[in-house]
Order: C-alpha cells, then sequence, then structure tokens
C-alpha cells in the first residue's frame, strides 16, 4: 500500500511488532528497552496469541565451538546456498545463550540431555550443538509464559492490540522506507505510523492450503501449532517488494490423526516406540509400505539413500494392524498408554485384510502384508525400509484394523529474505528501510531444521530485530497524528495485567490470579457487606471453555454459599480451580487493606 497525502494517520509508535508469538514477544520488549514506544498486535484473540511458540518445548540451542558449529550447520545447509554473514551472527549468539538467558531472564539455563550427538550425529562435529532450558519440563507452556511476561512486565511502553490482523504495509513510493500499518483493529480499519521500525514476527504459513500446495508442493498436511499462521507475512513482504526464501523449507513429527479437523490429536506419535512394534506398518494411498517406522524423528526428515529429506505426503494414509497387535496396544503399559487407547479407539475395523482393503481404498494391502510376512519370516530383514527386524512381526489372525492418518506440519521457514541485522530486503538485496523480521517469518535455515533452533532463532532475530527497528532514524516524514494511542479510548491497549486496571467501589476488591491453565490472568470482583460476601464477578478470563470456563460459576455458588474462598475443586478443573479461589482471597485481603471500603 503506497502512501499518498490522502492517508490520515490514526496513531502513532516508534515501532510496531506484527505478531505477538515468542520472536515479536521479544522484539517488543528489547525495542521498549532502547527507549522505543511499542505498539504489539496480534491476530488472535487474547488467550490464544503465542504463536508456534504457545505449543514449543523450550529447548534452545548452545555450544563453545563457534568453528565446529559453523561447518555442522554448513552441512545442513548442503547443497543450498546460504548467507555467511547471517549464519556467522546466527552462530555466535548461539554461543551467547547461556549468558542471554541469564542476562535477559534471570535464570541459568540447564542442559536437556536430548540428542547428544546432535539431530545429524552423522555430519561431523554433530556434538557440538546442545541444547538447554530455561524451564521445567517441556510442551507445557512455560516457556511462552516466561516470554510473555516480560512484555507484561513493561505495559507502561508497549501496547497490545488482540485480534487485530495486519492488513497491509504502508509504504513511501519513492524512497521504499515502510512508514507503518494498516491494522483491522475492533472491526475498524487504522492507519498506525512506526518512526523508527517495523517488525513482522508474524510467523509462517501452514494454515493457508493454497501456499503449502504452492511453496511446499504438498496436498493435505494437519498443522500441529498455532492455528493463526496463515501467511500475512508473506503478502505484506512481497507487497513491499521483498525478495523471498527458504520458501519450500517446513518441518514436522510425521503423523496425525486424520479427522478431518484443522488441527489434529496425537501430533507426536511417530515418537511412541511401543506404537510401531508388531504386526504393523503404514499404508500409503494404495496400501503398500513407504515410510519407516522406527526410524528415530527427524522433525520429519527421513533418510533417503545417504541424504535426508522430507517424506511426500500421502493423500489417505492408515496405520495397519492385525488383531494380535490391536490387543497389544490395547493393554500398554508405556507412559503413552492412555493415548495409545484413544487412539486405536478410531480404528476401522474389517474381518479380512480384502475387506479392510476396500474400505479405506487401498488396493494393494493384501499384497503389503504378504510382502511384510515373507520379510519377517522368510528374509529374516526389512529389505524394502530397513526396519529393523525387532520391532516387526508378521501378520496373523484377523480382525485386521487401519486408523486413518495424515502428515502434519509444525511450520514454515519461508518468507523476506533477511540479513544479519534482521532488515528484509528487496529484489535487488538491498534494505527496505525501516522493514525488519524475526522469528519463523524468513528464518536463515534453508533445509534440514535442526531441533532447538527455532527458540534459539526466535531469542536472537527478536533481539536483534527490535533494538535495530527501535533505533532513531532520520525523520522522513511528518506525521500529523497524536502520538500512541493513549489519547483515543477506542485505540487504547488490550492488556490488563494490574489492580489498577479494574475498577473497585466500595466494599469491593479486586484480585488476580496467573496460575491459571490459561496465560491470561484470572481477575475477580468481590463485593462485601459487613462480613458477608454478597457477590462475586469475573472480570477477566480465558480458561478452557468447558473446563475451567464452567468450573468458575460452580465455584462462585459454592463460595457464596459457604462464606468463604476455601470450597472443594470442581473435578477435572483443579488447576483453575486453585488459581480462582487464589484470586478471591485476594480480593478479600484487598477490601480489608483499604480502610476506605471498609
Amino acid at each position: 500500500m503506497l502512501y499518498d497525502s490522502t492517508l490520515k494517520w490514526d496513531a502513532i509508535y516508534d515501532v510496531v511488532v506484527i505478531g505477538f508469538g515468542g520472536a515479536g514477544a521479544g522484539a517488543a520488549r528489547f525495542a521498549a528497552d532502547k527507549n522505543a514506544k511499542v505498539l504489539l498486535i496480534d491476530a488472535a484473540p487474547e488467550g490464544q496469541e503465542g504463536g508456534n511458540t504457545r505449543y514449543a518445548g523450550g529447548a534452545f540451542a548452545w555450544s563453545d565451538n563457534f568453528d565446529d558449529l559453523r561447518e555442522y550447520y554448513k552441512q545442513t545447509y548442503y547443497p543450498f546456498k546460504y548467507d555467511p554473514k547471517a549464519l556467522d551472527t546466527f552462530v555466535d549468539n548461539v554461543l551467547q545463550m547461556k549468558e542471554y538467558s541469564q542476562k535477559y531472564f534471570g535464570i541459568t539455563a540447564q542442559y536437556t540431555g536430548r540428542r547428544p550427538k546432535g539431530e545429524y550425529p552423522e555430519y561431523q562435529h554433530a556434538d557440538t550443538m546442545r541444547s538447554q532450558t530455561m524451564t521445567k519440563g517441556m510442551y507445557n507452556g512455560g516457556f511462552w509464559k516466561l516470554l510473555r511476561q516480560k512484555v507484561y512486565e513493561r505495559l507502561d511502553k508497549i501496547d497490545i492490540w488482540f485480534s487485530s490482523p495486519a492488513e497491509h504495509l504502508i509504504q513511501d513510493p519513492e524512497s521504499k522506507t515502510v512508514l507503518g500499518v494498516q491494522i483491522k483493529h475492533q472491526g475498524q480499519i487504522r492507519n498506525v505510523a512506526a518512526r523508527n521500525g517495523i517488525v513482522m514476527s508474524c510467523g509462517g504459513f501452514e494454515n493457508n492450503p493454497d501456499m503449502v500446495q504452492t511453496f511446499l508442493d504438498q496436498g493435505s498436511l494437519a498443522p500441529i501449532g498455532t492455528l493463526y499462521n496463515q501467511g500475512k507475512g508473506i503478502d505484506l513482504a512481497v507487497e513491499v517488494g521483498a525478495r523471498l526464501w527458504h520458501m519450500a523449507n517446513y518441518d514436522s513429527h510425521g503423523f496425525s490423526l486424520n479427522e478431518g479437523k484443522s488441527r489434529e490429536k496425537f501430533a507426536y506419535m511417530i515418537n511412541w516406540s511401543s506404537l510401531f512394534n508388531g504386526s504393523i506398518f503404514v499404508a500409503g494411498d494404495d496400501g503398500t509400505r513407504y515410510y519407516r517406522e522406527d526410524e528415530e524423528d527427524r522433525h520429519g526428515y527421513k533418510y533417503n539413500h545417504g541424504n535426508w529429506i522430507m517424506q511426500p505426503n500421502q493423500n489417505h494414509p492408515h496405520i495397519v494392524m492385525d488383531q494380535k497387535q490391536y490387543n497389544q496396544l490395547a493393554h500398554d503399559q508405556t507412559d503413552k498408554s492412555e493415548q495409545i487407547k484413544e487412539l486405536i479407539s478410531y480404528a476401522i475395523k474389517a474381518d479380512s485384510l480384502p475387506e479392510l482393503a476396500a474400505k479405506i481404498a487401498a488396493p494393494k494391502l493384501v499384497q503389503a502384508v504378504e510382502d511384510f510376512n515373507y520379510l519377517t519370516d522368510v528374509k529374516k530383514r526389512d529389505l524394502i525400509l530397513n526396519r529393523e527386524l525387532k520391532t516387526m512381526r508378521s501378520f496373523a489372525a484377523g480382525p485386521y484394523y487401519a486408523i486413518p492418518i495424515r502428515h502434519n506440519i509444525l511450520h514454515t521457514h519461508g518468507g523476506g529474505r533477511r540479513n544479519e541485522k534482521c532488515e528484509v530486503l528487496d529484489l535487488e538485496n538491498n534494505v527496505i528501510p525501516h522493514l525488519y523480521e524475526a522469528g519463523e517469518l524468513g528464518d536463515i535455515f534453508a533445509s534440514k531444521y535442526v531441533g532447538a533452533n527455532s527458540i534459539a532463532d526466535l531469542l536472537i532475530s527478536g533481539k536483534i530485530a527490535g533494538e535495530n527497528a527501535a533505533w532513531p532514524k532520520r525523520k522522513v516524514m511528518d506525521f500529523d497524528v497524536i502520538s500512541g494511542a493513549s489519547q483515543k479510548a477506542e485505540l487504547k491497549t488490550d492488556a490488563h495485567n494490574s489492580l489498577t486496571d479494574f475498577v473497585a467501589g466500595a466494599n469491593q476488591g479486586i484480585g488476580i490470579s496467573e496460575n491459571g491453565i490459561n496465560d491470561v490472568p484470572i481477575v475477580v470482583r468481590v463485593t462485601v457487606t459487613g462480613s458477608k460476601i454478597v457477590k462475586i464477578e469475573t472480570l477477566q478470563q480465558k480458561e478452557t471453555p468447558n473446563l475451567g470456563g464452567k468450573a468458575m460459576p460452580i465455584l462462585t455458588k459454592r463460595m457464596l454459599e459457604e462464606q468463604s474462598p476455601e470450597v472443594d475443586a470442581v473435578s477435572g478443573a483443579s488447576t483453575t480451580s486453585a488459581a480462582f479461589m487464589q484470586a478471591v482471597q485476594q480480593a478479600l485481603a484487598n477490601i480489608k487493606k483499604d480502610g476506605s471500603k471498609k
């Protein structure tokens, strides 16, 4: 969108950050630390922001040898080209990640012990890359909450707009400087200027089927992260003349269940060692085997004649097994037993293999099972896929079962090409003034994504992009607009994180708890008459609707009946119950503290 004199600005900030995921949180935080006034926007509603960082394990790469790590990365790039300066900058920062976690989070990072020989141990110096973590446990949202909290500690400098997608970048037609962003906020189009810089950190395009087909040449991939990465960053980059790179690169974790939903279950089943152990295999569209099930997961990349490639997806693959395998899984005793038992409940059953083949439209299934049995019983070696024989058992009597699955996708890496300063480049590889990029959108990984590196990248690129975007620039134009949005009620921040954000009248108190399931705090207002609790209002919450959302009205009724915040937790919603009780207790304490409200 080209700027002209008829365009009217609604607000002006020093920096605008597009996308409140991990990279965007870092960019906003570090821009604010450079004394910039920041607007941070996200297409998701409050409580669903966070991008793929919300679902990430939180481990990040670390090393202590620059030359060895650089050579390791170069091998993962081969035979693709790479930007030497961008790679050197990344490697140099990876070496500083222990200091980073201590300096910027006050946490001593701990070695995870995962993949001690690297994700590609076949490569030279593979053991130089190790993974660290700042949080306890993985895939529990802890890492995302850590980054989010650093933003909320700076709400004096950072305004947040939720449910506010970027529609266009606004670019000066002569200098090509990106002046601002057109945003759809509360149903209204708003033009927001940025004095010093705009950071695009809006993730990839894994939820955009057209882009998946165009750039990845895949037809049916199940997203396993956020549902809000819909490729808007690609559109924004293209409209200002950016050069795209790494568009065909993505990673996954193999399979998910296929229910035809936007986000499918059991995204990490390929890592369940007890699942693919016996008379069971993955069948392609025609029923034949094409996927080595027991191979170590490398974010979807599979061994292919000396290389590792992303497996081309089938349109309707299935997990196929006999009755003995079904019984084995039904009595599984591993830590994945509950998930395995739920998974097999989706199985299609048939008395014979021909009947099953007809039900799942897999015409070569009978022959595939015969071949499987030949390998296990006669050749005693998997000549087709090199699966370990000890994980294979010949198929016996029926009935037989097939579970519909889909190849899945974690995230894409393509976007505008960026340099070592996280500046976005145009088709001639010149810097597009005032435009920066961070996170998955246009990251430096060309191929063979290595685990723990997207987390390292969002921490590194978020900081670089945020600080550089905040750096004062030569004035391009005079913006005729009220600074920030503080004087326009309809443009104020959506973020609320303190008692002063909520109104309490006489005999009322506000209580906040951040210990619920969601990272949006639970906020309550309690009204008393004398010593009696007469009203408990929930002012803010984003708990799970069918669990925590239903629990709070029940807890409110119990507290009013028993005249106490200490009541029995609601079954199935213990975390939300404890947080709600904590908020009510705090609200009561705040009434007692304020003499004017007695």
